[in-house]
């Protein structure tokens, strides 16, 4: 799991991801740009409204590098404006919803802090120690992994994890 380690966050800045099982083929990359362009037309109106207070939401193109596979993402310092944190948890949540082949992973300098704020609905066993690349949002619901396997035959990434997501529980 060491290789699925992210460099740490500065203290107002949140980092973003959205997979989608699809992009791991050929046309994986025009696939992403494309969910990307059309989720930025979508979202247009919404994002052109918004007064950001330091950087706006940004996705862009990142390719497979290592255990992470390809994706769009972007990291955005929102300062001292927590406010903006939350619309990008929002938006992200709204495209999913758009784009049901698309899953969402959100952090910042507190790890998942989605697991923070929904703390008191996850299971006993669910904790910053045991929740490490277990949560995904899709189709505009929280999610997260039931088990982790570890299989000295196969590398755990990011991708197997979007796979996995079949065979999670949603808490609504």
């Amino acid at each position: 799991m060491e290789a699925l380690r992210r460099p740490a966050l500065p203290e107002d800045a949140v980092r973003y991801r959205l997979l989608a099982a699809a992009a791991a083929g050929p046309g994986g990359e025009a696939l992403l740009r494309r969910c990307a362009e059309l989720a930025l037309v979508r979202f247009a109106p919404l994002l052109a409204a918004c007064v950001w207070q330091r950087q706006p939401l940004r996705l862009r193109y990142g390719p497979g590098r290592g255990e992470i596979p390809a994706h769009l993402g972007g990291t955005t310092v929102f300062g001292d404006n927590v406010e903006d944190e939350w619309f990008i948890v929002y938006v992200l949540r709204e495209i999913t919803r758009e784009f049901p082949g698309l899953a969402a992973r959100i952090d910042d300098n507190d790890g998942e802090f989605l697991l923070i704020e929904a703390a008191d609905f996850l299971p006993k066993w669910l904790n910053p120690e045991t929740s490490e690349n277990r949560m995904t949002q899709e189709s505009g619901w929280l999610f997260y992994m039931m088990a982790v396997i570890h299989c000295k035959l196969f590398s755990v990434s990011l991708l197997w994890i979007q796979e996995c997501c079949k065979n999670i529980v949603c808490n609504s």
